[in-house]
């Protein structure tokens, strides 16, 4: 039988594979039927004054992949079944349904949609996302150079089921990390590897809350924590928080389960829990029983000198829940945190897991393994928190230029800072509105991401995540937050009430003859 080819002498286009893409397109429309004897490799070959290996290698490619198959006395033909119609499904056929249809069951998720960061916005628009680190720092040679050694010596795991609660060279690698950096000295069996803080968050709701549990949250605080924890039924008791953390006067003393706290950077104020505040919060929890959710997810990144020790570091390692996560040091997109447990929960944290799935990916995570392993991951963060920090003291130093003695939180670490606004501003949400109109994405807290329960922050703050920014889109951003803050005053000066100009009109007033 002879097969009608098409072949070009395209350098760029091997022979081999335009015999083998040819047959197979002949097969899959149907011009070579199932069974259909083809040429030999010699007779083609000769047909087409190509070499018979080229002809061999297009025939094993296709005989690889199920297209055809050699029988002895038969030669070689078209495969009965084509490995097409192995995956092709005909369309529904007419299906008769009842006169009256069943009611169908309800859905009994009771929950919200998270807040994510909005990935269509016009350009050239600067985004104050809290939290999102820079993408041109993302260390990608050495990501590379890393799957490449875990591939080339460890491949075959990619088909094996690992630990459900990770990958113990990097369980061993986080444990270190955690020992070093947060004074919290935890051992890899007490470690269990998520896909994020969110997974985090839903593994400890699955162990400890159900209808009617009391859980302290901050107030405001992560919406991603208040909305999961409520999900699965949980009496939300939020606790105001002002300048030195959560209030512990205020923490309720009966039928609490869980406080879920962001003590070193709070979200969103910036606040750092006080030192006072941190002993009070763990003799509540020594006395009540509760377990505390410490959630240090931006704890890498401190600006000024030594950082405070971890509330698990100081406990007595029974009390805290630690979570951590690799989203702000290297992105969300690697999609790895952690639990680390006191050792008396870790079973049930681990069926809990194995429930949910049996594991991370193998591959992400042996990545971050060799990122932990000697001074890697730390030369990366060094080098990513200089460059925060500079972005964040361009941004101080040109609000301050314009706007004076400013109410700055949080600037002492973190990725964002929340900002009081001057009264002459007026509403957070207006000011957001009109800084939108021109290009700049700030956040109030709600649209930061945050669960807010009337805590008066809403109405007079608004959020600057800095880490995703250069130095020059802090600039760019920072005059069109002055022209429109001086849009307001000019309006409040209009009307004659001064009190409401700016800092820049207001010493133009004062020094005028």
């Amino acid at each position: 039988m002879l097969i009608e080819l098409s072949l070009s002498r395209d350098p760029n286009k091997p022979l081999q594979h335009q015999i083998a893409n040819q047959i197979r397109e002949f097969i899959r429309v149907g011009h070579l039927r199932p069974g259909t004897k083809l040429p030999s490799s010699r007779e083609l070959a000769v047909q087409y004054d190509v070499s018979r290996n080229t002809v061999t290698h297009a025939y094993e490619k296709l005989f690889s992949e199920g297209y055809i198959e050699t029988l002895k006395g038969i030669g070689t033909k078209v495969t009965d079944v084509i490995p097409d119609d192995c995956n092709a499904m005909d369309g529904p056929k007419d299906v008769s349904r009842p006169v009256a249809a069943a009611i169908r069951a309800p859905v009994v998720f009771k929950g919200h949609t998270l807040t994510i960061p909005n990935r269509s916005l016009p350009k050239p628009a600067i985004d104050f996302w809290p939290g999102r680190p820079n993408r041109d720092n993302f260390p990608l040679s050495t990501w590379r150079r890393l799957a490449d050694e875990v591939l080339a010596s460890s491949a075959a795991k990619l088909v094996e089921y690992g630990d459900p609660a990770g990958v113990p060279e990097l369980r061993e690698g986080i444990a270190r990390h955690v020992s070093a950096t947060r004074g919290y000295h935890c051992t890899a069996d007490m470690v269990i590897v998520t896909a994020g803080t969110q997974e985090s968050l839903n593994l400890l709701a699955k162990m400890f809350v159900a209808n009617g549990t009391g859980v302290v949250v901050e107030n405001p605080c992560y919406g991603g924590a208040a909305h999961t924890f409520e999900s699965y039924g949980a009496r939300l008791c939020p606790v105001a928080v002002d300048i030195e953390g959560i209030r512990t006067d205020l923490l309720p003393d009966d039928h609490i389960s869980l406080a879920y706290v962001t003590p070193s950077h709070q979200f969103p104020t910036g606040s750092a829990l006080s030192s006072e505040r941190r002993k009070a919060l763990l003799d509540w929890s020594y006395r009540t029983g509760a377990y505390i959710v410490e959630d240090d997810y931006d704890c890498d990144f401190n600006y000024g000198g030594r950082p405070l020790l971890s509330l698990a570091g100081a406990s007595d390692g029974e009390s805290v829940i630690y979570l951590g996560t690799f989203s702000k040091a290297l992105g969300a997109g690697v999609r790895t945190g952690y639990v680390i447990l006191p050792l008396a929960l870790v079973g049930a944290a681990r069926a809990v897991k194995t429930m949910s799935n049996y594991g991370h990916p193998w591959l992400d995570q042996a990545i971050l393994a060799g990122f932990l392993r000697g001074d890697t991951y730390q030369r990366h963060l060094r080098l990513i928190r200089k460059a925060y920090f500079d972005t964040l003291k361009e941004l101080i130093r040109r609000l301050s230029a314009d706007f004076g003695n400013i109410d700055l939180r949080g600037t002492q670490n973190g990725m964002h800072v929340m900002w009081v606004l001057p009264e002459w501003v007026g509403p957070a949400q207006i000011f957001k509105q009109r800084l939108q109109d021109e290009g700049v994405y700030v956040h109030t807290i709600s649209s930061g991401g945050a669960f807010d329960r009337a805590s008066g922050y809403e109405e007079s703050s608004i959020l600057l995540g800095y880490a995703a920014l250069s130095k020059s889109e802090v600039v760019t951003a920072a005059k069109i937050i002055a022209r429109v803050a001086e849009a307001n005053g000019n309006v409040s000066a209009s009307t004659g009430d001064r009190s409401h100009l700016s800092r820049r009109q207001s010493l133009a007033i004062f020094e005028s003859p």
